[in-house]
């Protein structure tokens, strides 16, 4: 599986509050996480380095025999986990109160991966030239136009756009959505925080998808959101199943 990863802090913030990883397992698995943090302090890098650190060591656990269902299990006991640690050190360290963190994670093998997500970062894939959307964001504005109450074009200018209806960190209990992906070889999955989906249309997503080595891709996608912008930080990861000899 060929991969890549980027961040930037981008043109405004002080700091980079993003986090992210890619970690190979045994049995042919690519985990990659994408968390993009919050809170006073520079408590938001804190929590978003710890979602991705205690999710890929809990990870570890993963055997070769396991299906996919008990590969989900595990993987939501991790992120259930980094909830915990996260409130744990938040509430030895009164400054920190308050953070929390998105969350996007891909277990992948070359026929199929378990997605999770929580917050609003997102995870898109490429295949025959369509970009998708596969998560769907945990905010207000969100809410509002599934339940019809705003329009799109009114979702992309409210006031309120970046408040989350769910994160993690922030309770004791949160739930991660999950769904199981089939893939084909040469599609791709984007991973990515919303400094990028909140910069970038999916068309000039997709038209930077179309062609070139995956760092490339990764490169000019970060370029763009600064050439927009930049008012947050900006994280992607790509990964493209490449399935060569896998019988």
């Amino acid at each position: 599986m060929e991969s890549a990863i980027q961040t930037h802090i981008g043109c405004v913030r002080q700091t980079n509050e993003d986090s992210g990883r890619i970690q190979n397992y045994d049995g042919g698995w690519t985990l990659a996480i994408v968390a993009d943090g919050m809170g006073g302090h520079q408590a938001g890098d804190v929590a978003s380095q710890m979602a991705v650190e205690s999710i890929c060591e809990h990870m570890q656990v993963m055997h070769s025999s396991m299906t996919p269902d008990e590969r989900q299990r595990t993987l939501n006991e991790a992120i259930q986990a980094a909830n915990q640690r996260i409130l744990a050190y938040a509430n030895a360290h009164p400054e920190c109160k308050g953070m929390g963190t998105t969350i996007v994670a891909a277990l992948m093998s070359p026929q199929l991966g378990v997605l999770a997500h929580i917050g609003d970062s997102r995870i898109y894939r490429y295949s025959g030239g369509v970009l998708q959307q596969i998560t769907s964001d945990h905010t207000l504005v969100n809410e509002l136009l599934r339940n019809h109450q705003i329009t799109q074009d009114e979702a992309a200018n409210h006031p309120r756009r970046n408040i989350l209806t769910r994160a993690l960190g922030t309770d004791q209990t949160v739930k991660a959505d999950f769904s199981i992906l089939h893939w084909d070889e040469e599609d791709m999955l984007l991973l990515c925080s919303d400094g990028l989906s909140g910069k970038v249309s999916g068309e000039i997503i997709a038209d930077i998808l179309e062609e070139g080595s995956l760092q490339q891709m990764a490169d000019t996608l970060i370029a763009r959101a600064l050439e927009a912008g930049g008012e947050d930080n900006i994280t992607v990861i790509l990964l493209r199943n490449e399935t060569e000899g896998v019988e």
